[in-house]
């Protein structure tokens, strides 16, 4: 049956704001000029004209103190008949304090002619004409009057600004370009606080009976919307809150087609320029700002509350406001991941990454209940990883408590992941040992165990085993990853064969890098982006691989070989005849392991020729074959080890771009943040001659003796998630002054000094140690 209510309901609400509208200006536009017509105008006309602006606009000074001024919060009447009731009252009766601020001018013909046309909206045209005809006459009210006419209805405003070509009933007749210029030269009007308050007030009030029906919003009033939200002024006057919670209340509950509007119009190019003209970038970093100002408000308001009554910092205690705030931001993601406007970065929240108990948000997460996780492009990478750590102490803790009441009742039942490796046989022995191993044993914590050796693993050996182990595996040896000298990044090379034992290694090396996730181990390994998004997609049940097939372009080509996408590239800007210039086929060769294969690209590509006309179908079914037809076999493998791990953990919430700082590290090496968190132990501080000298000589460092100085100390010469700043280092004595050289307890990211009589010792001594840091045992 027809919901004729609701669209009966919303015609009245476009019909009535309409009039009030028209009755806001017209009434303050009558009587500005009947003020203005007549030669001498009595006391008693120019005092209504004075209340009319009173109640109406307000005096601009926000918040005025005069109880019945618009301009104060507390403003008693909104209905426009009310006001105007009103405002009469008040002169003839002497029943309102009249605000010192109010200034009424009479008004000039010209003002008189563009206000009394209520039924012309506004355009550039008009609004530069309005103004240059104010300045002329040295007074504003025209110009406010206005605003206030047209602010004060969402249909009128939606009517305002439209391209002259299209009907401005349009969803998609908005000229933005021409709103930022409107407000820009609202800066140069002297009257600057008034207008401000006059188009604040006006707003408000529209925007508070919208939001509290989203559903009746039109597609044509999502244009009013966004122009009460393009308003600079919301950066710094105390209002903003209230008109930002109801912006995210509309885009939260607005229906679909609505929200297609909005996003129609941050990402649609824009043909005008001139002053103020803000580009497609710009208006998406305002409007995140706008909406994480509001959050961090909201936050702190909370935090305050959460204190003073002594409650955890859960998530549970995040209001409507915030949670409103946070699914408009998820709008603004997902519009911002087509686009590609501004930096993922931008969305994240430091007020809600601060005031997060992470492992109560991921419980809460993992029970289907409202979680921070749920949106989890406001959370940092830090806060991420936090989860991440966090979630594997407690599964390691569960599988140990499991596997000791096991081998109570059942019997023997290792409780670590226990790997003993050969150093001449990493890879096999690895592999004989990971093959078999069930998700629930790849749980468990790892211990590594090198032969003949005595070294006792409490996290140092295991560093060392990812080390050496991703660094034969990706050794062109073996043969299953190739390494481009210009890039230096390695990406799977392309056989056509079904090699079950390679399958079976490419399937180790995704379990290796899983395991370095869930055990905290940062790797030197470089992957390209790419392949972090195509893990992503493989995580992703409901996702379909081909999908991502459509996205490649030619910049992931570049970031893995440059040279290979610049050919691309000028195939498809190449201004001559393609076919007789480039004498090629859909059918391409490459080769592996030393021999040749062909390839058609599309069915039967050998005899379909390379032309103007389909080369750039060429250059996207070759990314398709570059990304996923070469190598599909191997990445399955690959992924299906490296899910096996991974998979239904905190790992989700990772986008491509922190999935690779989790395995590789931060690639900022800043040994100042170091210094500043590290601890002393066995007699040293931070004022010790000897960590004076031992500071003064790492910070002149190069970059790769930093990196040596971090793989001796900590076993790993990878910076972690955060930087520097983020790890626990700690410098310890080691006795009296000898030739004994620094040794480390990598596990425990422990630094072992002598106290060196000088600094030529400390830095021999240290650099001879730091150049011989391979291989472990006990001290």
């Amino acid at each position: 049956m027809p919901n004729y209510s609701t669209s009966t309901t919303r015609l009245r609400i476009e019909d009535a704001e309409s009039h009030e509208s028209d009755t806001a200006g017209g009434i303050l536009a009558f009587a500005s000029s009947s003020a203005a017509s007549t030669a001498n105008p009595s006391p008693d006309q120019l005092l209504v004209t004075k209340y009319l602006q009173q109640f109406l606009q307000g005096c601009g000074t926000v918040p005025c103190q005069t109880p019945l001024c618009a301009s104060n919060p507390k403003f008693p009447y909104k209905d426009v008949n009310e006001i105007t009731g009103k405002a009469t009252e008040a002169a003839f009766n002497g029943s309102g304090d009249l605000c010192p601020r109010i200034e009424t001018r009479p008004v000039s013909s010209g003002q008189r002619e563009i206000v009394a046309d209520a039924n012309i909206d506004l355009d550039i045209a008009t609004f530069k004409s309005l103004i240059e005809q104010c300045k002329r006459d040295q007074s504003y009210v025209a110009l406010m009057s206005r605003l206030q006419a047209v602010f004060s209805s969402l249909s009128r405003l939606s009517m305002s600004f439209a391209d002259p070509t299209k009907d401005p009933k349009d969803p998609y007749s908005l000229l933005l370009s021409d709103v930022q210029q409107a407000y820009w030269l609202l800066r140069e009007c002297p009257p600057e606080a008034q207008i401000q308050n006059v188009i604040a007030t006006a707003a408000e009030r529209i925007m508070s009976s919208v939001s509290a029906r989203p559903d009746l919003v039109t597609p044509r009033l999502m244009k009013g919307i966004l122009i009460i939200f393009m308003y600079p002024v919301l950066k710094e006057k105390p209002w903003q809150s209230s008109l930002v919670a109801h912006l995210c209340q509309i885009v939260r509950k607005c229906t679909p087609h609505c929200q297609h509007v909005l996003k129609y119009y941050l990402v649609t190019p824009r043909t005008n320029s001139g002053n103020g003209m803000a580009s497609l970038e710009d208006t998406m970093a305002w409007l995140v700002w706008l909406v994480h100002r509001f959050i961090n408000m909201r936050v702190e308001m909370i935090e305050g509350f959460v204190t003073r009554e002594g409650l955890p910092s859960s998530t549970a205690n995040l209001d409507e406001y915030v949670i409103s705030a946070l699914q408009c931001l998820h709008f603004f993601y997902h519009v911002n991941q087509e686009a590609r406007l501004i930096k993922y970065t931008e969305f994240y929240n430091d007020s809600l990454n601060n005031f997060i108990d992470f492992m109560d948000d991921f419980k809460r997460f993992r029970d289907k209940l409202f979680a921070l996780c749920n949106f989890p492009f406001v959370l940092t990478v830090t806060t991420k990883a936090n989860i991440l750590k966090l979630e594997s102490s407690v599964l390691m803790r569960e599988k140990l408590q499991l596997a000791f009441f096991r081998a109570l009742l059942e019997g023997v039942n290792p409780p670590y992941l226990l790997l003993t490796i050969r150093r001449d046989y990493i890879i096999e022995d690895a592999l004989v040992q990971l093959q078999n191993k069930s998700h629930e044993d790849l749980k468990k914590q790892l211990k590594v165990k090198f032969v003949n050796e005595e070294g006792i693993d409490e996290g140092g050996v295991q560093k060392e085993f990812f080390q050496l182990a991703m660094r034969e595996l990706i050794d062109p040896k073996y043969g299953m990853f190739v390494t481009n000298e210009e890039s230096r990044l390695c990406w799977f090379a392309q056989s056509p064969l079904d090699d079950e034992l390679a399958l079976d290694e490419y399937n180790m090396v995704g379990r290796l890098i899983g395991l370095a996730i869930y055990n905290g181990i940062i790797l030197d390994i470089h992957f390209p982006l790419a392949l972090y998004r195509k893990l992503a997609t493989a995580a992703e049940a409901s996702s379909d691989p081909r999908k991502l097939d459509e996205q490649w372009d030619l910049d992931d080509l570049a970031e893995i070989d440059p040279t290979l996408a610049k050919g691309l590239r000028q195939l498809e800007t190449f201004e001559g005849d393609v076919q007789e210039a480039y004498d090629r086929t859909f059918q391409i060769e490459y080769e592996s392991l030393g021999q040749t294969y062909q390839h058609d690209l599309v069915p039967n590509g050998a005899a379909i020729p390379l032309t103007n006309t389909n080369r750039h179908k060429f250059v996207k079914e070759y990314l398709k074959f570059y990304f996923t037809t070469s190598v599909a076999k191997q990445f399955n493998a690959f992924s299906d080890g490296f899910h096996l791990v991974t998979l239904g953990s905190a790992i989700q919430l990772f986008r491509p771009e922190e999935v690779e700082q989790l395995i590789c590290g931060s690639p900022d090496l800043d040994f100042n943040a170091l210094e500043k968190i590290t601890q002393y132990e066995g007699g040293f501080h931070a004022k010790s001659r000897i960590i004076r000298w031992f500071w003064e000589i790492v910070h002149a460092y190069d970059e790769k003796h930093k990196k040596r100085l971090l793989f001796f100390a900590t076993g790993s010469d990878r910076v972690p998630i955060g930087g520097l700043g983020h790890l626990t280092f700690t410098i310890s004595k080691n006795g009296p002054d000898s030739m004994r050289l620094p040794t480390s307890h990598t596990c425990y990211n422990t630094l072992m000094l002598c106290a060196y009589s000088s600094k030529e010792r400390l830095q021999e001594r240290l650099m001879t140690a730091i150049g011989n840091a391979e291989g472990f045992g006990l001290m």
